[in-house]
């Protein structure tokens, strides 16, 4: 193991230097996309070989003291590297997505929860408006509901691929819906990259 971080900070170092050692003139549109994209690798695997240096048990405590500073209420946990936070469901409706990338043209929709999981600055598994969580019920008492948007590249709960609505109409969005508990898997792509946990905190009677 040990032997692999030593491997793996050497990539790094040995990309950082190449990007020392480029010249400071001019570049062209290729040598910047070389240069972002050297910059990506070094970030990632920056960011892999700090988040395993710590240990299991030390990440697992920073995340339990988190969760148990966190007031009675739903929350959406987002575990993946694009989707790290803790977002409140305290409200009627949340809409997950991200922003247009420059080659696109920009949503019309609002969106809650931003995704940005645009690592070559250009689209991968998460669409602009990609599926969105909505609550109903009583005045004491929700539940809270899950339905895809017609995203390109689908939405899963449990590893289950949701069936995408035929129309933006009420009716139809909620003929797709599907209920959500405590400890549900949301992923936004079939890779479970892009992921969040449903966390039920609210006190039960």
């Amino acid at each position: 193991m040990r032997g692999g971080r030593r491997d793996l900070h050497a990539r790094v170092d040995r990309g950082e230097r190449e990007l020392v050692s480029c010249r400071a003139n001019k570049m062209d549109n290729k040598e910047r996309a070389k240069r972002v994209e050297k910059l990506a690798v070094a970030a990632r695997l920056h960011d892999i070989a700090i988040h395993m240096s710590e240990g299991e048990s030390t990440r697992l405590m920073k995340i339990f003291a988190v969760l148990e500073s966190l007031t009675p209420g739903v929350y959406l946990i987002g575990a993946g590297p694009y989707t790290q936070g803790v977002y409140s469901l305290m409200c009627d409706e949340v809409i997950i997505g991200r922003q247009a990338t420059p080659l696109e043209q920009p949503s019309d929709v609002p969106v809650d929860v931003r995704v940005n999981d645009g690592v070559t600055l250009t689209p991968r598994e998460v669409s602009r408006v990609h599926c969105t969580i909505y609550r109903r019920g009583g005045p004491k008492s929700y539940d809270y509901w899950l339905v895809d948007r017609g995203s390109t590249c689908g939405t899963y709960l449990n590893g289950e691929k949701l069936d995408p609505p035929r129309t933006s109409f009420p009716e139809d969005l909620g003929q797709v819906s599907h209920s959500l508990a405590d400890g549900d898997v949301i992923s936004l792509g079939s890779s479970g990259v892009n992921n969040f946990l449903f966390v039920d905190l609210r006190k039960r009677k």
